[in-house]
Parts: C-alpha cells; sequence; structure tokens
C-alpha cells in the first residue's frame, strides 16, 4: 500500500512536464497505457479466464468503470488548472466522502470523531477556496473534489455488486473508458515522442503500477490500515512538485490542505484502532481513482 500510495503520488509531477499537451491528450495517453500495462497483469493472472472474468464483472462492472474513468478526467483537468497540493488535500477526502455516504445509502453509522473530521475538513476546504477566488482556480478545485466525489459512487456500486464484480477488471475497463472518450475530445492524437515517453510513464506507473499495488493490499490490510498509508499521497505529490519544479502553493492552501490532511489522518488512525471491530468491506478504503474492495482480507484471488 505504501508503495501504492508513492506511485499515485507521482501524477503531479509527471503532468507538469507535458506542457504542450492539453489535459484530454494527457487523459487519452494515460488511460491508454495503464490499460496496457493492467491488461498485461491480469493476463499473467488469469491466462484464457480473463474473458470470462470481465463478463462475470457484469454491469456493476460497467457501472463502477464509468464512474472510475470520471475520476481520470476530474483528476487531469483539476491538475491543469490549480496546484497540485491542492489537489492533493481535496482528493485525500474521499474516506469522509465515503463515510456519510455508506451512512446514507448503506445504513453504516460514522463515529462521531468522523463527524467532526468531516466538519475540520471543511473548514481546510474553506481556506483553500478563499484562496482559489483570488488567484483564479476555483474551478481546478472544485475539479478535484470531481475524484472523491465519483470514487465515493463507485464504491457504493461495487458494495452492492456481487463479489464476482473484480475491482482489478474494473480498473481494465475503465481504462478504456477514458481512452474512448478522451479520444473524442483530443483529436488529432499526434505527439512528439518526448511527451509520448512521459505520458507512457505517466499511465504505467502512476496509474497502472499504483491500482496493481493497491489490488493487491486489499486482502492483506485492514480498511483503516489502508486509509491510513494511503495518505502519503497527499503529503508526497506537492512534495515531489515542489522539489522537481518549484511549485509552491499560497499560504492559505498549504494551511488548509493541512488541515484536510490532518482531519483525515486522525479520523483513520481511530479508524485503525478499532480496527479489531470493523473489516475492509465495511469501511471506506482510501482516496484515489481506483476501486474499491469485494473480498474480505486474507482470501486469495
Amino acid at each position: 500500500m505504501a508503495g501504492a500510495a508513492v506511485c499515485f503520488s507521482t501524477g503531479g509531477v509527471f503532468v507538469r512536464h507535458l506542457p504542450a499537451l492539453q489535459a484530454p491528450q494527457i487523459v487519452f495517453w494515460r488511460s491508454v497505457f495503464a490499460g496496457l500495462f493492467i491488461a498485461c497483469v491480469l493476463v499473467a493472472w488469469h491466462g484464457r479466464a480473463l474473458p470470462a472474468r470481465i463478463r462475470a464483472s457484469g454491469m456493476p462492472g460497467f457501472v463502477s468503470a464509468g464512474f472510475l474513468a470520471a475520476t481520470f478526467f476530474f483528476f487531469i483537468f483539476a491538475i491543469s488548472r490549480t496546484t497540485v497540493a491542492n489537489v492533493a488535500a481535496l482528493m485525500s477526502t474521499g474516506p469522509l466522502f465515503l463515510a456519510a455516504a455508506a451512512w446514507a445509502f448503506l445504513g453504516e453509522r460514522p463515529r462521531a470523531g468522523t463527524w467532526l473530521a468531516i466538519a475540520a475538513a471543511l473548514g481546510g476546504c474553506g481556506l483553500m477556496f478563499s484562496e482559489a477566488w483570488q488567484v483564479g482556480e476555483l474551478a481546478g478545485n472544485l475539479l478535484a473534489l470531481g475524484v472523491p466525489l465519483c470514487f465515493t459512487i463507485n464504491y457504493i456500486v461495487l458494495r452492492r455488486a456481487s463479489a464476482s464484480t473484480d475491482p482489478t477488471v474494473a480498473a481494465l475497463l475503465a481504462s478504456a473508458i477514458g481512452a474512448a472518450a478522451a479520444a473524442l475530445l483530443a483529436w488529432p492524437l499526434a505527439i512528439a515522442a518526448r511527451d509520448l515517453a512521459v505520458v507512457a510513464a505517466l499511465g504505467v506507473v502512476q496509474i497502472g503500477c499504483g491500482l496493481v499495488l493497491m489490488t493487491r493490499a486489499y486482502h492483506r490490510l485492514s480498511a483503516g490500515e489502508l486509509g491510513l498509508i494511503g495518505l502519503a499521497e497527499p503529503v508526497l505529490a506537492p512534495l515531489w512538485v515542489w522539489i522537481a519544479v518549484g511549485e509552491h502553493p499560497g499560504a492559505a492552501a498549504l494551511a488548509g490542505g493541512a488541515l484536510v490532511v490532518a482531519a483525515v489522518f486522525l479520523n483513520q488512525l481511530l479508524v485503525l484502532r478499532g480496527g479489531a471491530r470493523s473489516s475492509p468491506s465495511s469501511s471506506a478504503p482510501p482516496d484515489r481513482d481506483a476501486p474499491a474492495p469485494r473480498r474480505p482480507a486474507g482470501t486469495g484471488r
């Protein structure tokens, strides 16, 4: 899971090295290379049984993949309009979105501390948006919130689906949907060799490896552990772009982001401490553009 968080955190650095590409072009090529990588992994795992596993995912798998593909667009479009620090912090609210949705749609009542964490995170988001009004980054911040929102819907769909809906297969389908939808916006698809190499690394390392590592971690860690370790992403993401390209967010953005990450961290720490009474399927997994687990921890693939 730590490896997955590190992979996910590199997205901002790769995108900042693609100044010549428009957001739809990045979504298209990233989806293509992520899909190819995930397909190779699934073929290695399942061989000729892969088509049957895709069919077994049924309509829930395709619906899940559709919302997951939407997170691909929200992430790239957001990071093209606001700072990586803002995007990472706003995306880290995913576990809080999930806790509220599980209460509303699945009857899972959150702890009192979760509501306090949600209130604190909203306060942090308010700080970040207050600065966005001044620097014109409001659209990017709103787009960033689309990632945990779509992921939450994806999670609810998977929770209501049967165990035959494989989250890794859903990631493959999402890559195909993302590439097909982005192709309509990104045409013509011509790209320089240097940009192709960067976007290939973005697709394989950030999304492909990140999703594969995360799905493997699903079977070995509790939901609280997943969420807590996954918070390494919003901490590392702005650090990489700060070191690589000198991108420094404003004071309000830093304060708001720190408040959001701290609220989610403390909430996940409380969830982890009570983890002996919870399972990965009854609590929120870490945010990112990835599907939620369907199998209990410790089961095989």
